[in-house]
This record gives structure tokens, sequence and C-alpha cells, in this order.
């Protein structure tokens, strides 16, 4: 099986004697894990899982985009064989070779010039939208776009198997954690994850917003990997294929890749959170349940828009420029209890009864 393609910048190793203080969840990363490791571009975020659903369902998911890009494929090919005969005679024509597509200008009217003029440039336009636009996206699907393994080349390598490894990482909103802006507008690389986001831990916005939510185990275990690609998150086929590559030559087994948060530190190197080890394939995030749960009361009590004006105040409080005071989410809390009240409930007793503030983003903190 051969490696996929790498990064150009050199691999970033896990340093054998990393520092002793890394803050929970995440702990070193097993050097069991470091052949694998080095094929990752270390300004990324990169979580892995298990997709274990059956291999005729897994077919059928891959089926729809393969017809899919077949099909604009084939209509692709039809309009550059339309094309070519015409671009060729104009390019002639240009030239003052006699061809069908040649103008005589000297014997035309400037409204037939016009309207020439006008067909060919919304000819010319129709054809780069459809050769940069939609022709990226059978090209992507088959060959892979900007060094990176393809769809087809992930499963023509891993073919489809009982278990499979899924890797995804961060996309572009991760830049902010892994890049710093200098005076002169430059965006300089850093060496690893801006160390805020490994020290706010769970609590903190990127986690608690982009990190949680794509490790939570209804959303792992119940999608097959190649659904699990959404706004945040982006499948890393040519990590797919080296983690299989790596089980097939019996460096790691399955269990090496379940569901996990991979990322890189500059003082520590590769960390890991083993999401698996304490919540099985997935986290089931104390907020997010409370916060369906929230939900579904509401809605039984016929107040779902209460529930949409709640979220919308606890948003506008903690969007606010700054950190998030005491005092904010004091504020926070004082609205929502306003809001409760002129819908007719009890706040104080809707609370207890789904178990308190706690873990509920901005109104953790009431005293």
């Amino acid at each position: 099986m051969p490696k996929p393609r790498r990064n150009a910048k050199p691999p970033s190793k896990t340093p054998h004697n990393p520092p002793s203080r890394i803050p929970p969840p995440f702990t070193p990363a097993p050097p069991t894990l470091e052949s694998f490791l080095e094929t990752l571009d270390p300004s990324h975020i990169y979580l892995t899982s298990l997709d274990a659903h059956p291999i005729a369902f897994k077919r059928r998911i891959f089926a729809i985009p393969l017809m899919l890009n077949c099909f604009l494929l084939i209509c692709l090919l039809w309009r550059l064989q339309v094309a070519l005969p015409v671009y060729r005679d104009i390019f002639a024509g240009v030239l003052g070779y006699e061809t069908p597509q040649k103008v005589d200008v000297r014997n035309m009217e400037r409204g037939e010039l016009a309207g020439i003029g006008g067909k060919r440039a919304l000819m010319f336009l129709g054809d780069f939208v459809l050769a940069r636009f939609v022709g990226m996206w059978p090209w992507g699907f088959f060959l892979g776009t900007r060094g990176l393994a393809s769809p087809v080349g992930w499963r023509r390598w891993v073919k489809f198997r009982e278990v499979e490894v899924v890797v995804r990482r961060s996309r572009r909103w991760d830049r902010e954690l892994f890049f710093e802006e200098k005076a002169d507008w430059r965006e300089v690389e850093r060496e690893g994850v801006k160390e805020g986001f490994l020290e706010d831990g769970r609590e903190g916005k990127v986690f608690r917003d982009r990190v949680l939510p794509a490790v939570e185990k209804e959303w792992v275990t119940k999608k097959t990997g190649y659904t699990l690609m959404d706004k945040s998150w982006d499948l890393y086929f040519g990590g797919m294929i080296q983690a299989h590559g790596c089980i097939d030559r019996g460096d790691n087994t399955l269990d090496d890749f379940r569901t996990s948060v991979i990322v890189h530190t500059e003082k520590a190197g590769w960390v890991i959170w083993e999401v698996w080890r304490k919540h099985g394939d997935g986290a089931g995030d104390e907020g997010t349940m409370k916060l369906r749960a929230v939900k579904d009361k509401l809605m039984g009590m016929g107040k779902e828009g209460l529930f949409f004006r709640w979220i919308e105040v606890v948003q506008n409080e903690t969007s606010q420029a700054g950190d998030l005071t005491v005092e904010k989410q004091k504020k926070a809390v004082q609205k929502v209890r306003e809001e409760f009240e002129e819908e007719g409930v009890d706040f104080d007793w809707f609370w207890k009864d789904v178990g308190g503030l706690e873990s509920m983003p901005g109104m953790e903190i009431t005293g």
C-alpha cells in the first residue's frame, strides 16, 4: 500500500520526554502512533474514530457522490468536445485564417459585432465557471486537491472494510489557533496550537463549539465515515490511508484509532485526548445533554419560542468583546429570568427541575 503524499513541511515528532504538565484531558501521544503522526500537518487539529457500519451501507453511501461526480465529468467532457473546435476556429480566425468563426469586421454593422462579442463573452464566462468551479468537484473527487489524497484514492487503497478508521481535520477556522498576525499584517505559523486552547480545556469556546460536538457519541456512532464532513471538519483521506497502512503492517491496531482528539503543541509535541477511554465511542458532553433537556421540557410546555429567545440572550451576552466575566454571566441570567417571567414560567423551579445552571454555557456562575 503506497503512502499518501506528505506535506511539504518537515514532520514534527512527539518528544520522548514531554513536559509533565499537560492540561487534562490531554496526555502525551503514545509512541505507537509516531509513524502515523509523522504524516500529519501540525497546523491542524485531528479527530480519529472507527466506522463499524455494514459494508453494504458504506457502499451505498459512497455510490451517491461517485455517480454525481461521474455525471458531472461526462457533462464536462461533452462540453469540452463541443467547445474545442469552436475555440480553435476563433483563434485561427484571429490569426487571419478563413474559419467559420472568423468575423468580417469591415462588412458588419456595429449591432451585429456587438451581438457576436456579447455571445462569445458569455460563452467564455460560462466555460470559465464550468472549468474553475464545477470542474473542481470531479477533479478533487477523483484526483484530490492541493496535494491531498482523494476519496477515490482512499477507496482504491483501503477498499471497504468491516471496521474502518476515520480521520478528520479542522478546516480554515483553525488558523486563529496556529497562526499569529504580526504588526505588518503578515501571518506567521506557530510551532504548535495556541496555548490557551489546551489551558481552557473543555470549557474553552473553540473546544466547546467545534470539538465536543464532533466527538459526541451520537454523532460519531450513527454516521458512517463519509458523512462526518461538516462546516468545521473535513475528511483527511491521506490520514485514513496511512492509518490503515500502519494497521496492515502491524504497527498499530484499530484500538489505537478509537475516538480521540490529536493536536500538536509547541512544548509537548503531539498530545491526545483519548475520548473513548472515558466515554466509549464518543463524548457525552454534559452541557449538550442538558441543552437538549431544556429544549425538550420547554417544547413540552408549548414554550418553544422561549427556548430560542433564551439561546439568543446567552449568545448576545457571551459574544461581546472581552472575557466572560461573572458580571456578564449575572447579566445573562437576569435577562433570561425576565424572559421566563414574561412567559409565566417560574425560573427557579424550571432550572431546579432540569438539574440547575451548571454546565450551561454563559450561565455557570450566578453567585
